[in-house]
């Protein structure tokens, strides 16, 4: 099973999805975490290249593909042979920063997004949902993307997402204590793998 984790910098994705790993490891599944970007040693390369450049919006969608596309080489093998993955941010991500939030055509991130994962898709995706402001307030720290204005218009890409594939996106209040949000990711997780 692929877990995905999507929301703004700050929205405690990276918490929860390390959170959800040693859960699921403690009830004996062998379990992978990755982030997007990076994952693999290319990714990881490319994942410093677009921190440290200030890019044109379609140079980091090609290098977020190509990061995806050699870390995705990596999740197959695991998803066969019954494992599951966990992934912070996945292409929910890049149509939500690049498309939404950027400006780059929809149906272009689409296409590439679709190019790049050639079919795999998650089983679930947690959309840890929270205002910019508060978001900008919790990470603390000066990035790329640390502008309110843009940050909201990503969030509302992120709600569109949702609305538009609710079998597959659980919105979560990410305002929530910690404790609370994980209890309620653990109950969709527990459900979806029969661990109850």
């Amino acid at each position: 099973m692929l877990i995905t984790f999507e929301g703004i910098d700050g929205s405690g994705k990276t918490t929860q999805a390390n959170r959800l790993k040693d859960y699921l490891e403690s009830r004996g599944l062998k379990v992978h975490l990755f982030r997007e970007p990076g994952g693999t040693g290319a990714g990881e390369r490319i994942r410093d290249i677009l921190l440290e450049y200030d890019l044109d919006p379609l140079t980091e969608l090609f290098l977020f593909e190509a990061s995806r596309v050699e870390l995705l080489r990596v999740i197959r093998e695991a998803l066969s042979r019954g494992e599951v993955v966990v992934l912070d941010r996945f292409t929910d991500s890049t149509l939500a920063y690049q498309g939404y939030g950027r400006g780059l055509n929809l149906d272009l991130v689409k296409r590439l997004n679709s190019l790049a994962t050639q079919g795999t898709e998650a089983e679930i995706t947690f959309l840890l949902d929270l205002d910019p402001e508060i978001a900008l307030r919790r990470a603390g720290r000066k990035s790329r993307f640390d502008d309110p204005e843009f940050l909201r218009k990503v969030r509302e890409g992120y709600l569109e997402i949702a609305r538009s594939c609710p079998h597959r996106v659980v919105v979560l209040d990410a305002s929530l204590p910690e404790e609370e949000v994980f209890l309620k990711i653990k109950d969709r997780v527990d459900r979806k793998l029969n661990l109850s």
